[in-house]
């Protein structure tokens, strides 16, 4: 074809960024109105936002937008772009605060930097929760401006109807999604199951980060039907597993150079990930044993080095990480499959989302 897609997902990236840096840009000035005590908020909003991030919804959204229509100008949608990684900021920093995570994008997470602010400023009172109270706000603030971006849209109200119900929808759906994760990371692992961790997976990943953005995209194209809506669905479920499984790979065992979370990081968050859920269904007795010991342990802190280690083996050695491969692969294949059978989504994007399939699966970050 020789369409370049790093290129198209780079100049995506270029676009987005500059939006999104216009937009928090003018919250910026809007909050000076209220004093400079309140700037932090926009200030630590707008590093979060822009220190990082692959922008690959925002690249969906483009490739929903043009899966009837290849090249419709990107300038019409630029909002629904800049909504979508909005969306991503905010649940991002909610995320953290209940990982528990210090560090994301290369940077401190939003609620260790306002606990760290709280010290700077010699504040009264306890910093770890001034720091997620902040936190808090601070993602409620950037879910203010996801929906904002909607009122920027010049589409007819029945496309604009459309695209709020399937945008909220969206969200319910990520939030049963995260309901369900929290809720499965406070149970032993004995009562944690294969088919739990993926209903988590295609609530959470599936949903919001390949189903949604797609759906947005092919409703502000106004060429869309629900019959195109399901065909971008049969893609985005068994495509966002597929992501899900690299990640869950990346958390335990990547290079926190690349992926700016330190090593082992889903093990110190108690994650019931595919891998651990396996590897403890596999593993002998006192391989369990120690893998309960770890998962039931109160403060992450006490996780060693050497504890993380034994993890990573034992799921190696369980052929643990051998299945969740291959549940991979099964689901790039579905993934493949429902392109193949598609009618309604057009050649260039069938070759986009199968570019952006194998980015999934291989990326290290």
């Amino acid at each position: 074809m020789g369409m370049d897609y790093n290129e198209l997902l780079a100049r995506v990236r270029t676009i987005v960024n500059k939006y999104l840096e216009e937009v928090l840009n003018e919250v910026l000035d809007e909050a000076k109105n209220y004093g400079l005590e309140v700037t932090d908020l926009p200030f630590i909003a707008k590093d979060f936002t822009l220190r990082g991030g692959k922008r690959l919804r925002a690249y969906l959204v483009l490739l929903g937008y043009w899966c009837r229509e290849w090249g419709l100008p990107v300038e019409h949608i630029k909002p629904l772009l800049a909504s979508i990684e909005f969306l991503q900021s905010y649940l991002l920093v909610h995320d953290d605060i209940m990982d528990q995570d210090t560090v994301r994008r290369g940077g401190p997470t939003v609620h260790v930097w306002f606990r760290d602010k709280c010290s700077e400023k010699n504040l009264l009172g306890d910093c770890i929760h001034y720091g997620v109270s902040q936190a808090i706000i601070t993602g409620d603030y950037l879910e203010s401006l996801a929906v904002n971006m909607f009122s920027r849209l010049n589409l007819p109200s029945n496309t604009l109807y459309k695209l709020l119900e399937t945008y909220t929808k969206g969200l319910r759906t990520v939030s049963y999604g995260q309901y369900l994760d929290v809720l499965l990371s406070m149970k032993p692992l004995e009562q944690v199951r294969e088919e739990d961790v993926l209903l988590v997976h295609k609530l959470k990943t599936s949903s919001y980060t390949v189903e949604l953005p797609l759906h947005l995209g092919a409703i502000a194209s106004n060429r869309y039907s629900n019959e195109l809506l399901d065909e971008l669905s049969r893609y985005a479920i068994p495509a966002g597993i597929a992501f899900q499984m690299r990640d869950d790979i990346l958390g335990l065992y990547g290079d926190p150079s690349k992926t700016g979370k330190p090593v082992g990081s889903d093990v110190r968050e108690k994650k019931k990930t595919l891998l651990i859920v396996k590897a403890y269904e596999l593993a002998d007795h006192i391989d369990r044993e120690f893998l309960n010991e770890i998962y039931d342990r109160k403060d992450p802190r006490d996780i060693s080095e050497e504890d993380i280690l034994r993890v990573q083996d034992i799921v190696k050695k369980t052929g643990s990480y051998d299945y969740v491969v291959e549940v991979m692969k099964r689901e790039t294949s579905k993934a493949l499959e429902a392109l193949r059978e598609a009618v309604l989504i057009n050649r260039e994007t069938k070759e986009a989302l199968k570019w952006l399939l194998e980015l999934f699966i291989s990326r290290e970050k």
